[in-house]
């Protein structure tokens, strides 16, 4: 499928228009593409939710890897999703617009499924930039991979770097770093913590990834190796708008203060505290998707 198109070209320039704020795109293509790519990536994560809850509102043997009609759907929708939802349909916004786009395979120590976009000849024939807006961390810009180590960038609450080793690309935290998973050790590097290795090639084929997401997403599939993703367990929104961290994390809301740092607070008062806090701070997701999620998370605990 590796002709298939999500968007038409007008279909992205309008969702980049009315729905992620970005002007004058059209004319930007032809001399700012660059920052073009910044302001696409940046505003992916201010303006749609990483979240598992589309994942966790169906009956868990119903789950099943989301197809492209339903990504479009979501984005869209402003419903967002996981890195298969954004990360996918950005890579397919990109393409629409004429942009140089590759799907590349990543890993997370802990979790064994994630998916990045490539993009390449953006300022220059040959340079490559990471465009990453799927991970649930912030990442306000492309990064420029044309060196086999970037500088440290700091984004809302976190510092963070990629590097190559090895023949991988490593996503790198540090001050700010919210932690990887509990049965594991984590994986450091001189003080920082890997959070993701990727593929430094590319396929601009989308049914290469196909077994991967079917193991992420169906759970008898994902139940024989808990270690696949954690996404059939948890209640997870992530979004920065203004660039701000809001974080619901299970039944705890996690808000990014004026100095950079994350505030934490405990939903004490059950459901319906966890219900306002998606409402008020996650509009774009529907009340009945969040309920459903919720119980069947509820349902996850008990078992």
């Amino acid at each position: 499928m590796s002709g298939y198109s999500m968007f038409t070209h007008e279909e992205a320039l309008e969702f980049l228009t009315n729905q992620l704020g970005v002007a004058d795109a059209q004319d930007r293509l032809s001399w700012d593409r660059r920052t073009l790519l910044d302001e696409i990536t940046t505003n992916l994560q201010i303006r749609l939710p990483f979240t598992n809850l589309g994942l966790m509102s169906i009956e868990r043997d119903e789950r099943r890897r989301p197809n492209l009609g339903e990504i479009k759907r979501d984005v869209l929708s402003g419903k967002g999703g996981l890195c298969y939802h954004l990360n996918v349909a950005n890579f397919y916004i990109l393409k629409a617009l004429g942009f140089n786009v590759v799907l590349a395979s990543a890993a997370i120590p802990v979790w064994k499924t994630h998916i990045i976009v490539y993009v390449h000849n953006v300022e220059k024939t040959g340079d490559t930039f990471l465009a990453e807006a799927g991970v649930g961390y912030p990442t306000f810009r492309a990064i420029c991979l044309d060196h086999d180590e970037t500088p440290t960038f700091r984004d809302s609450f976190l510092e963070y770097k990629y590097i190559k080793r090895d023949g991988k690309l490593l996503r790198l935290h540090r001050q700010g770093d919210l932690g990887g998973g509990r049965s594991l050790k984590p994986v450091c590097i001189d003080g920082w913590r890997v959070v993701y290795t990727a593929d430094l090639k590319g396929t601009s084929n989308i049914e290469e990834f196909y077994p991967k997401f079917d193991q992420m997403y169906i759970y008898h599939l994902q139940a024989q190796d808990p270690l696949i993703t954690q996404f059939h367990a948890v209640f997870r929104l992530v979004q920065f708008p203004e660039k701000r961290a809001v974080i619901i994390s299970n039944q705890k809301l996690i808000l990014e203060k004026d100095n950079g740092l994350l505030e934490t607070e405990v939903l004490e008062d059950g459901d319906d505290a966890i219900l306002r806090a998606v409402r008020r701070y996650f509009p774009a997701i529907p009340e009945d998707m969040a309920t459903r999620a919720l119980a069947n998370w509820r349902r996850t605990l008990q078992a």
